[in-house]
């Protein structure tokens, strides 16, 4: 029996080394691509509900992105505070801002999908940025680096971010299990179907808008926008992550309530995905529980305890330095002194959420 778990944990091992090795590791050591900027006019698409503040910091910033052409299509989705007010004084200053004001409807009251869609057919050049007001841009540069991933094939370009730091143990976890996420949607995009689960920011061209019907196919479905459109239209052929540092937002943090929250809602953005990358997903959290699963049994039996010790530690450290390399990419530098404690905790989320969509498969 201690002789079986020994062999079926060192299997394990080895489906994870490909994994590890094989995926995650050509994704985290390569380099951000340095590229041209283009010359291509772009439509930066703002949406904002009730973020008057917020606009009133991210607008200069955008305002003197170091592009050659651009417009900003400022989407209100009838905000009860100053923002409609903000956006329209910015409109009379500089011309190459327009102003799509959203009003309630019975068919899509305060839905920001087809708010949205508003203003992508308002804006007036083929190749789009969708940001939201709230995030925060960190470099003047941040446009150029983002649509300079644009090619004749490359036509939509998934951005990254980051959450912004803040003191206490929960904070760091949650940027942890941002990372790992990260960390996996970031090596498939660039060797297989593209996904994400948490998408901030996102490029792309009408075309492709148009060619799955916009955002239709999901567009009672309140939450994750990029992460639906990205599952409809994106390919290993026409999609590409930017990694840049200066093309990275900043997020402001969630609490314990939200990020609870916002872990339900992911299972049930799973259970909507195609099913190669549902499959891929939920594989991989199988594996990691599995293999856990295997080397206490195997330490339990008291039996070649010194291996299994050797290849549990053998895996932490292998995953632990490819990790400290995909945070630090996220400027999160200071998590890697963390990994040993979050890495069995992370795997039991993910494993929750993958019961929770079968789960929920099994009812529907």
């Amino acid at each position: 029996m201690a002789l079986t778990l020994l062999y079926i944990l060192a299997g394990l091992f080895i489906f994870l080394l490909i994994y590890y090795l094989g995926i995650f590791s050509g994704s985290v050591f390569s380099k951000p691509h340095e590229n041209n900027a283009k010359r291509i006019p772009i439509s930066v698409i703002v949406y904002a509900k009730n973020h008057a503040e917020e606009l009133r910091n991210l607008l200069p910033v955008l305002l003197n992105q170091n592009y050659h052409q651009f417009e900003l299509v400022l989407v209100n989705n009838a905000s009860t505070d100053d923002t409609l007010h903000l956006m329209k004084e910015y409109a009379l200053m500089y011309p190459n801002i327009r102003v799509v004001d959203v009003l309630n409807n019975e068919a899509f009251w305060g839905n920001k999908k087809y708010a949205t869609t508003l203003g992508i057919k308002a804006s007036k050049y083929e190749y789009l940025v969708c940001i939201d007001a709230d995030k925060k841009i960190l470099s003047n540069n941040w446009l150029v680096q983002l649509t300079s991933h644009f090619t004749l094939n490359k036509t939509i370009v998934l951005g990254t971010f980051s959450y912004i730091k803040k003191k206490g143990l929960f904070n760091k976890w949650f940027r942890f299990f941002h990372t790992m996420q990260h960390l996996q949607a970031a090596a498939h995009t660039k060797i297989s179907a593209p996904y994400s689960l948490n998408l901030q920011q996102i490029a792309f061209k009408k075309e492709d808008f148009y060619s799955v019907n916009g955002f239709i196919s999901h567009i009672q479905k309140p939450l994750f926008m990029n992460e639906h459109f990205v599952n409809d239209a994106a390919t290993s052929k026409n999609t590409i992550m930017c990694e840049h540092p200066d093309a990275m937002i900043a997020v402001a943090p969630m609490n314990r309530k939200v990020f609870n929250i916002f872990k339900n809602q992911q299972i049930k953005l799973l259970a909507s995905f195609k099913g190669s990358t549902s499959f891929k997903i939920k594989l991989f959290n199988l594996l990691q529980f599995l293999f856990f699963a295997t080397a206490l049994a195997s330490f339990a039996t008291l039996s070649f305890w010194y291996i299994t010790l050797g290849i549990v530690l053998l895996r932490m450290l292998i995953l632990w330095i490819i990790f400290a390399k995909a945070a630090k990419k996220l400027k999160y530098t200071d998590l890697a002194f963390y990994f040993p404690l979050f890495d069995m905790f992370y795997i039991f989320i993910q494993i929750q959420l993958f019961l929770g969509n079968l789960f929920r498969k099994s009812k529907s």
